[in-house]
């Protein structure tokens, strides 16, 4: 009897792709969604505590600015890290390993007593965090069919908003009644990943599309095997469609400078360019608002408990603006919906930034988390598509890494700039950010809604270069 041969990458990649989300997806994207959540709740956290551990060690602005940065400046190294890492030996180790990373050194934090101790060990947590935080979106987008990979992508992202909002619970119950020791207790939940880390060292496949690149097709095989078996219903399965564009050959293995070089060579530069541009516009604003939010509240007149419940209220507004991004970014293409939260995100930290009565700023607050927070979905979907599959992780780190400067600047910025500036003047400057960052991506940017993953990857660079000019 003569053995079936051995399917082709390409084959594979149809199969995969013809599939609906059913089981295995979406355990994935509970997976990837709880490492959101893990992260959103760790890089909040300590902009709510910063008021009371600011009092209780007395810390001046300038150095309390470098307390929120610290785990920024490991979020860089660890997105640095964990992209050419994962290009080279896989997704699924590095989001493991990174986990553990974090989970140590989060423990290590709770027990720092003074402000260079704690700076420390939140740069080496951040290292942990931010590498499992770069790969989740490049690792889940590896499996998911086309028609409907960024919705699924964006709802992955409403994670975001519930760590948010239990930061801001956290807040408000743990740190507010009693900030010495509610700081170092709220640290302490930080270690709940360690379960997540057991689930996934069970669960978690590597991506087919990571294996198809090495030329470990058996592999990719089995994996691709087991998602219809456990997607089939009653037996059936949509048919295989004809593969609109071939696998690509397994890439060379290249050295660090060559992997970061590919996505400055042609037909990548303009995408890597538009993206480096917009992560850090938006993560910039994003972690300078974020993180001084209670903080500005509290120096404007506001009471610590009042700042908080603002906070926490514009941690809650985050969700509907995950689901409405998720929900048009088919329609009406990530491009475009990333340039429409932003320019809501402009209008509303416009308003906050000249508002005086209390209501009008708690409306500003609201909106402006609403906008500044839904565009996360098609951003990091828009990232993870736009590059291929040798490039993907890599380039989401670099991305990454880039918004990780950003986020580094702007708590340091502020706090130095703040006595200048004003409330107002902090503000204007984070819409400044924001402004150049649209205009970039509406000019520059690539479409990317209902097209596989390899068909915008597999033709030619001039021609990639010319599908790179604006819609």
């Amino acid at each position: 009897m003569t053995a079936a041969p051995q399917p082709t990458g390409t084959e594979l990649l149809a199969r995969l792709d013809r599939l609906p989300v059913g089981r295995p997806h979406r355990r994935l994207m509970l997976q990837g969604g709880l490492g959101y959540l893990f992260e959103s709740y760790d890089a909040v956290l300590l902009g709510y505590a910063a008021s009371a551990v600011v009092a209780i060690w007395s810390v001046g602005s300038g150095l309390a600015g470098w307390l929120l940065a610290s785990v920024f400046i490991g979020y860089l190294i660890g997105a640095l890290v964990a992209g050419v890492l994962a290009d080279r030996i896989g997704r699924r180790r590095v989001l493991m390993y990174a986990l553990l990373v974090y989970v140590v050194f989060t423990v290590v934090a709770a027990t720092a007593n003074s402000p260079g101790e704690l700076i420390l060990w939140r740069v080496l947590s951040g290292i942990g965090i931010g590498a499992e935080a770069t790969m989740i979106v490049p690792y889940i987008s590896e499996f998911l069919p086309t028609r409907n990979r960024g919705r699924n992508i964006g709802n992955t992202m409403l994670f975001l908003g519930f760590g948010y909002v239990l930061a801001g619970l956290t807040a408000v119950t743990v740190i507010s009644p009693n900030p010495e020791p509610g700081w170092r207790i709220a640290c302490l939940i930080c270690v709940a990943p360690v379960l997540l880390l057991l689930w996934w060292r069970r669960d978690l496949l590597e991506s087919p599309r990571f294996l198809i690149s090495q030329g470990r097709i058996e592999e990719a095989a089995a994996i691709v095997e087991r998602f219809e078996r456990e997607t089939a219903v009653n037996g059936q399965l949509p048919p295989v469609p004809a593969a609109t564009a071939p696998a690509r050959e397994p890439a060379p293995r290249r050295n660090v400078l060559r992997q970061f070089a590919a996505l400055w060579g042609p037909g990548l530069a303009v995408r890597t360019g538009v993206v480096c541009v917009l992560w850090f516009a938006i993560q910039a604003t994003h972690y300078g608002y974020g993180t001084w939010l209670p903080t500005l509240l509290v120096l404007k007149g506001f009471t610590i408990t009042k700042s908080f419940s603002f906070a926490l209220a514009s941690a809650v507004a985050q969700i509907p603006g995950y689901y409405l991004a998720a929900a048009i970014s088919e329609r009406i293409d990530r491009k475009w919906t990333i340039v429409a939260f932003m320019g809501g995100s402009i209008a509303c930290a416009a308003g906050l930034a000249t508002a005086e009565d209390e209501v009008a700023i708690f409306c500003f607050v609201v909106a402006l988390s609403f906008f500044m927070n839904g565009v996360a979905g098609p951003l990091y979907a828009y990232t993870s598509e736009i590059y291929p599959t040798e490039s993907r992780a890599t380039g989401m780190g670099l991305a990454s890494a880039t918004a990780r400067v950003g986020a580094i600047m702007a708590p340091v910025a502020i706090g130095y700039l703040h006595d200048d500036l004003g409330f107002a003047g902090v503000f204007a400057m984070l819409c400044g950010l924001l402004l150049v960052g649209a205009v970039v991506l509406a000019l520059l940017g690539l479409r990317t809604a209902g097209r596989s993953l390899e068909a915008m990857h597999a033709e030619p660079a001039a021609a990639r270069t010319r599908d790179d000019q604006p819609a």
